[in-house]
This record gives C-alpha cells, sequence and structure tokens, in this order.
C-alpha cells in the first residue's frame, strides 16, 4: 500500500512538472506572436497615415519662429520682385525670390546680397546659421533668379545665383546656377541628351 502511494506520489509530481513545463513552452512562443500580432495590427492600422516630426526637435539650440519668418519676407521687399516665397523645411531656411524677366546680371547680384544681408540683421548667422558644440543649426539657402527657361533657345539673359550659409562651415558660398562651371562639359553633355532623343525620337 505505501508503495503504491509513492508510485502515485511520483507520478503526480511527474505530471505537476510536465504540466509547468508545458506552461512555460507556451507562453515562451506566445509571447513574440503576440508582439508580431500588435506589430501587424498596429502597421495595418496606420497604414496610408504619414509619418511626422522633425529630427531636430528639442535639439535646436535657438528656434527659428514664425514671426521670425514673416519679419524677414516683410523685408524682402523689392520692386523688380514678382514673387518671394520663405519656408522653413528640415532645418534650412530657404528663401526663393523671382524677379523680372527683363532684370540682369547686376539686379540678380543686387538682390541677392541684400536678401542675405537683411535676414541675417533680423536672424544673425552664429545665433542661428552656425552649428553650437554637437547641436545641429540651421542652414540658410536663398534662390535669386530672372526666369526659368523653358527650352534650350530661351537661357539668353537667364540669370539664376544661390547663396548658401551651411551651419557646418564658416561662411556663406554663391554659386551661379544659370552657368556651368565647364562649358566643354555642359556643351558635351548637351550633345549626348540631344543624340538620344534624337534616337528615343526614330525609335518610335
Amino acid at each position: 500500500m505505501a508503495k503504491s502511494n509513492k508510485k502515485s506520489k511520483q507520478v503526480k509530481q511527474k505530471n505537476t512538472k510536465s504540466n509547468i513545463l508545458y506552461i512555460v513552452a507556451t507562453v515562451v512562443i506566445l509571447i513574440p506572436l503576440l508582439m508580431l500580432g500588435y506589430i501587424y495590427f498596429s502597421t495595418k492600422e496606420n497604414k496610408g497615415k504619414p509619418t511626422v516630426g522633425n529630427r531636430f526637435d528639442n535639439a535646436l539650440v535657438e528656434k527659428i519662429e514664425q514671426n521670425q519668418i514673416d519679419q524677414v519676407k516683410s523685408s524682402l521687399q523689392y520692386d523688380k520682385a514678382e514673387n518671394v516665397e520663405i519656408n522653413l523645411t528640415s532645418a534650412t531656411l530657404r528663401i526663393t525670390i523671382d524677379l523680372q524677366d527683363t532684370c540682369g546680371k547686376s539686379d540678380v547680384d543686387s538682390v541677392l546680397n541684400d536678401a542675405y544681408k537683411k535676414t541675417t540683421q533680423i536672424l544673425p548667422v552664429e545665433t542661428y546659421f552656425t552649428n553650437k558644440d554637437d547641436v545641429k543649426m540651421y542652414d540658410l539657402d536663398i534662390h535669386v533668379y530672372n526666369f526659368i527657361p523653358k527650352d534650350d533657345d530661351s537661357t539668353d539673359g537667364w540669370v539664376y545665383k544661390e547663396k548658401i550659409k551651411n551651419a557646418s562651415s564658416k561662411k556663406a558660398v554663391t554659386d551661379t546656377l544659370s552657368s556651368a562651371r565647364s562649358k566643354e562639359d555642359a556643351d558635351a553633355l548637351l550633345k549626348q541628351q540631344k543624340e538620344l532623343e534624337k534616337e528615343a525620337g526614330q525609335s518610335k
């Protein structure tokens, strides 16, 4: 009788251990499945919704506020300007000034330099457009042009200039986008492009 009770206890202990192992194994399997299920349904629920945010949030030492942007735009009123646009995207303050088509290089140069001067008077370079220690600050990007060519034959008199002050650089850099730095390379590329267009037209 004692042996029978002993065997019964051993069987119960084995069953209890088996049950515990089964429960643990089930939990171990269920946890990743539940996590995958949560991720799947969360993704499905947010499908089609844009991801918003800014990688510079809470990182900038000095932030450019909307009222400062409004001040800059108010200061950039030129008689020869047809349109002035200012936007702040991905920590870059971009200013685009479209001058009248009759404006020449001297007009573009004058407006470009004046726009930079007026902008940095309201938003000082050292404060807003220069990196501080490990903090990335804003870049300033100013575009001024007289018109945008519609075809190869309308580039005569076209002047498009850009002035950039990167937060990581000490000085602003001016570049002329309406003329190639290497005319030979530009002519070669243009010739190649025309040949490709001609071949594409013949193959139709």
